[in-house]
Formats: structure tokens, sequence, C-alpha cells
């Protein structure tokens, strides 16, 4: 019996191990990507009980959640990236910033560009983290390490479904539906995980998650300020 089932999973097994070699992204974060979208709380009760790769069960909640916004960057960049960031500062403040690096506006601005590129995701990820992780750890109780875990756990259920919108909430004239979907999923994740954890009745979850959705809006608000000072600073600078 057991011979026969090797054999009948063998072909996906083998297809699990070209992909973790060839994307990084294998069995065992498929199974994490699957089980955040089907049956998000179960997920994080592994976690919170058998350690941060839920007993070998589950990716790492961090490395996994940095995956899942590499991702969204992904899409951000096929829509021409964070040049609009630069684009929208003032005619006078942009010029003064192009003649001290010597360059071209043309040239300044995808410099900028990939440079907040490059730490947009691991900067706004910590913010998201350290915003969220004291809430936790007040309505929930749990000491500060299941606390960071749950939070980066919450995370990244929040940002599976995010992946199927595509690009679309980036798109010019989708920006406020887009908002609106991609926090509500922030809603419906920590519903959907935390009753008897960081919440027991209804009504103080939701206002809860109000609260928590509050404070992920000031951590991406405030995470562009050093990632954008750092676009900037690299394309002055850098060569």
């Amino acid at each position: 019996m057991n011979a026969e089932t090797n054999t009948r999973h063998e072909p996906r097994i083998r297809f699990a191990d070209l992909a973790e070699e060839t994307t990084g992204f294998g069995e065992i974060e498929y199974r994490t990507f699957r089980d955040l979208l089907l049956r998000p709380r179960a997920v994080l009760i592994t976690y919170l009980e058998r350690g941060p790769t839920g007993g070998g069960h589950y990716a790492r909640p961090f490395g996994f959640y940095l995956a899942l916004c590499g991702v969204l960057m992904f899409y951000m960049f096929l829509l021409g990236g964070l040049k609009g960031v630069i684009e929208m500062q003032p005619a006078d403040r942009l010029d003064r910033w192009i003649a001290l690096s010597g360059k071209s506006r043309e040239m300044f601005i995808d410099d900028a560009d990939g440079w907040m590129g490059l730490v947009a995701v691991p900067l706004m990820s910590l913010f998201y983290a350290g915003f969220g992780m004291p809430l936790i750890r007040w309505w929930s109780g749990l000491d500060w390490r299941r606390s960071m875990r749950s939070t980066l756990v919450l995370l990244c259920a929040w940002t599976v479904p995010i992946l199927f919108l595509g690009p679309l909430p980036m798109v010019k004239g989708f920006e406020i539906a887009g908002s609106i979907v991609m926090y509500g999923l922030l809603i419906v994740a920590f519903m959907r995980m935390g009753r008897g954890i960081w919440y027991e009745r209804m009504a103080a979850g939701f206002g809860k998650a109000v609260i928590f959705l509050v404070a992920m809006g000031l951590a991406a608000s405030i995470s562009m300020t050093p990632v954008f000072a750092i676009g900037v600073m690299g394309a002055i600078h850098g060569n």
C-alpha cells in the first residue's frame, strides 16, 4: 500500500521539488499558501502550538510574508513601480535633487525607483509587524514571541487572497475600489483567525479589526518616509 501511494504521489513530489529548486516555492510553501486561504485559524493555532514552522508543517511566517509582498511588488513593477511617488514631488524640489545627482531627469527617477523597490518590501513589512504586534499582544495576552508570530501569520493570511487580484488595485481608476477590497480582506482575515485568541464577541472583534486596520494604514504611510529617503539619497549619490 505504501509503495502504491508513493508511486501515485511521485509526479507531484517531482513537480514540488522542481518548483522549489527554480522558484524557492515548494511543497511546504504551497501548503502554507493553501491553508492560509482555506483554514487560516487552524494554521495560526498550529504555529502557536508547534513553533515558528508549525512543527515543520509550514513555512516560517516572516520569510513567507516577504515572498508574498515580493509578488505584490512585481505587480507594481508591471505598472511602472514607484516612479509616481517621485514624479509627484514639487518641481523645484525634484529639479534640485536632479541637479545634485548630475543625472538626467529620466535616469534620476529610474534610479530612485530602483532603490525604493529594493527596500520597500523589507522596510514596510517591519513597520506592519511593529505596529501590529503590540495590539495583538495586548488583546491576546500571548508572550511577545508568539504575538509577533501571530501578527506575521495574520499579515500572511491578509496578503494571500490579495494576490488573486493581480495588479488591479494599483491600476489608475481602480485605486479606491482596490483599497476597499484590500482592507476589507484584512478585516475578514482578522475575524476568521482571531476568535478566542484576540477577541471573544463579534462586535468587539470587528472594533479591534478596524483599529488594527488603522494601525496598518499608519504603518504604510510612515514606512514610506524612509523608503522615499533611501530612494532619493541612492539616486543622488549612487553611480
